[in-house]
């Protein structure tokens, strides 16, 4: 029974490592306009909700400077 949970724990890391994709932050400038692009972050399928959340709470944390923050892919 050990055998069995340790194979499915080792499957289960590598297949959430493997699965893990790099994407960037990007918002706009109320003022400008302009595109900023934030730092790239790696995400899989589990934390990819987490990350978004994340990045779109960059249109609160910058005081209004900030709209329509959303991930895309790097």
């Amino acid at each position: 029974m050990k055998k069995v949970s340790l194979i499915i724990l080792l499957a289960a890391g590598i297949a959430f490592t493997s699965c893990q994709k790099e994407y960037v932050c990007v918002c706009t400038y109320t003022d400008s306009g302009e595109k900023s692009y934030g730092d790239k972050m790696k995400a899989g399928p589990f934390t990819k909700a987490a990350t978004e959340q994340g990045c779109e709470n960059n249109d609160e944390l910058s005081g209004g400077g900030l709209k329509d923050c959303h991930l895309e892919d790097a």
